[in-house]
């Protein structure tokens, strides 16, 4: 998962909890309307901040998540691919379905376009407007720049702000991050007395004591990369309007009857004067309009002292709505995955105990199909060899019948624990139960074998090998098919992790002089993608085709037949010259006829414990000048000449212990 995936996952996930929330400030809001402080207002949009910008969400047993989660059911096995359906899948070419629409990387998209674009215009339009008032302001009166130092010593500022007038402000406004500037209509000492002049002065820098210009710019952030979620728009429209209102407070506190009345004059008279920024996104201003406004000068006039109490509860709303914004339910590490058992047979978890260091679980059982077992628990890796480290507390011996067992894994490794039933004197698991967090569960269910049926070994070594290798990364660019393949020979060999005899990782690959007469060109780019799907992609793009022998695969050209196996040489071949001398490499580079043929018969004497070898006999004919590239590993003798054979054109049977190549009529 790439960065950007995994922050819009982050993303809509902290949307969703901040919905929540809002709903839930609003509702405490509302229910304590008469109660609450215009600050306490304004500070119960704090838990929603913190959970917007919370990057990890802790575990919590006390987490509201708890209450909500329902159970989760056992998840059901997954169906098994036989072996016979996967070598069919790999013998024959199968037109994939057309690929689904990934919904996800759509809104992804979608989101980063307009989120880049809202943040885009936000900030051109504030540039733009702060160019327009630089360009139209005009000088301040001496006796406006005292005022406005003098407020700003009062109401805590290390330093004075620049003041800027300008017909071109609507209404009063302070904006700047590092270089705060307090904004002022070019009538604004004309349109209201001395005293409200100077309250007005002290609301726009009390906004700049609050650090309210660095919060506004965030909440601006925030409200681009939430575009598509109207209740976080709802909780940004009311955390301004509460922040004003905090402001108001602040400016008025202690302040008699009288000073409170010119500060609703002063709203009441900058309504009609002047006009609200149109945008307003990177200034922080004082002026309202409407039901907002009204609001702010009842607030103002109906002030009451709240209740010393209340101090205390709207801490405790806060540390609570914040606790549960930022907390999820504890993973459950008893979801049930791939369960399988023969019939009378069980295991049921009861108890499960996890720490990062250990793994304890109880366990009912009934073993009713063996009369001794071993029940054992395991962490099947899904990194390193498979298995995890044992130890005597993992496993206990039972008998026949039902009871109940505590099991300790002493260390605890990245992988899928299980507890399983075992032969009493070790062997293949004959019925188990894994669980675990979801996503371990979920990872069991992918597991395509089963625990209480013998193995069965695959009919072809290299169906099963086209299919266990996974190619972690392939990228071609207008690659050549010669080229592709020998990259599919080397990383074959380098990736056959289930073959434990070096002399045999990898697959055979045989290009016919059909396939290399292609001149198309393999352009493309894979991740964790099998060997076969590899091949049929590559055979599909040079306009070839791939045919899987029993030795090696066959690519050709897409016209040519069918090639089938020699039946008759089978027969007319000598028991020990078919199964018992296997060549180790035969590899040939631009090879006459000729030149293999005494390969093979000084190669076969080697290999032959008899130190006889095979005899071949070659009869005159067309394709003799023929030239023969191969590489094959641990191949039978019968094998090598019938690839031989079908390079040049030649035809291979067997007659009294000699193998016969001849042309084709």
């Amino acid at each position: 998962m790439n960065t950007l995936t995994a922050f819009f996952d982050w993303l809509l996930t902290t949307s969703l909890r901040t919905s929540i929330l809002t709903l839930l400030v609003l509702g405490v809001q509302f229910m304590l309307r008469r109660q609450l402080s215009a600050r306490a207002r304004y500070a119960l949009w704090l838990p929603v901040l913190i959970v917007l910008l919370t990057p990890v969400f802790p575990e919590s047993r006390w987490s509201l998540e708890n209450v909500f989660r329902a159970e989760t059911a056992p998840l059901l096995p997954l169906p098994m691919l036989t072996e016979a359906l996967i070598f069919d899948a790999v013998s024959e070419p199968i037109t994939p379905p057309p690929a689904p629409i990934d919904w996800a990387k759509i809104g992804l998209q979608v989101w980063f376009g307009i989120s880049l674009a809202l943040w885009g215009f936000i900030s051109f339009s504030f540039i733009q407007t702060l160019r327009r008032f630089k360009s139209t302001r005009l000088p301040i009166s001496d006796e406006l720049s005292e005022k406005v130092a003098q407020i700003a010593r009062e109401v805590g500022l290390s330093r004075t702000p620049r003041v800027w007038t300008s017909a071109a402000i609507q209404s009063p406004a302070v904006t700047g991050l590092l270089q705060p500037i307090l904004l002022l209509p070019a009538l604004f000492e004309r349109h209201f007395t001395a005293a409200e002049s100077r309250l007005i002065l002290k609301h726009e820098l009390t906004h700049l004591k609050r650090h309210d210009l660095p919060l506004n710019a965030l909440l601006c952030l925030l409200m681009a990369l939430h575009w598509f979620n109207p209740l976080l728009w709802i909780a940004f429209y009311k955390a301004r309007l509460d922040r004003e209102a905090a402001c108001d407070a602040q400016v008025l506190e202690n302040a008699p009857p009288q000073r409170r009345v010119e500060y609703g004059h002063a709203l009441l008279k900058a309504e009609t004067a002047f006009a609200p920024l149109q945008l307003s996104l990177g200034f922080v201003g004082l002026f309202q309009r409407g039901v907002a406004l009204r609001s702010r000068i009842q607030s103002i006039a109906s002030h009451h002292q709240p209740h010393p109490a209340m101090k205390l509860i709207t801490l405790a709303s806060i540390s609570l709505l914040t606790f549960l914004g930022i907390t999820r339910a504890e993973e459950p590490f008893n979801v049930i995955g791939k369960a399988e058992f023969r019939p009378g047979d069980s295991i049921r978890i009861t108890n499960v105990q996890r720490a990062d260091d250990f793994l304890t679980v109880t366990a009912d059982y009934e073993l009713a199909s063996e009369s001794e077992a071993t029940i054992a628990l395991y962490i099947t890796a899904t990194k390193g060899d498979g298995r995890s480290k044992t130890a005597e507390t993992q496993s206990k011996t039972i008998t026949k019948g039902k009871g109940t067992v505590t099991l300790h894994h002493p260390a605890i490794s990245e992988g899928m624990p299980h507890i399983s039933f075992y032969p009493p004197k070790g062997g293949r698991v004959f019925g188990g139960v894994y669980f675990g967090t979801a996503a371990e569960a979920a990872a069991s269910q992918k597991m395509e074998w089963s625990m209480t049926k013998a193995p069965v070994a695959p009919k072809n070594p290299l169906a099963a090998k086209l299919k266990a290798i996974i190619l972690p990364h392939v990228a071609f660019t207008n690659a050549t098919l010669e080229e592709a393949i020998e990259f599919i020979r080397l990383k074959s060999r380098d990736l056959d992790s289930a073959t434990t005899d070096a002399a045999q990782k990898g697959v055979n690959i045989i290009l016919k002089e059909s396939a290399q007469k292609t001149t198309a060109k393999i352009t493309l780019h894979l991740k964790d993608v099998p060997l076969g799907e590899l091949l049929r992609y590559v055979t599909e793009l040079s306009q070839t085709k791939f045919q899987m022998t029993p030795f090696a695969i066959l690519i050709t050209g897409i016209s040519e037949p069918e090639v089938k196996p020699a039946t008759a040489t089978a027969r007319a071949v000598p028991v020990a010259a078919k199964n018992e001398i296997i060549l180790p490499q035969v590899e040939f580079q631009e090879a006459t006829l000729d030149e293999a043929i005494s390969f093979i018969r000084i190669k076969s004497r080697d290999a032959d414990p008899a130190k006889q070898g095979v005899n071949i006999l070659l009869k005159p004919g067309g394709g003799a000048n023929a030239k023969i590239t191969l590489s094959l590993k641990n191949v039978p003798v019968n094998e090598a000449l019938r690839y031989i054979a079908e390079l040049t054109g030649h035809k291979l049977s067997g007659e009294a212990g000699t193998y016969i190549i001849a042309p084709m009529k």
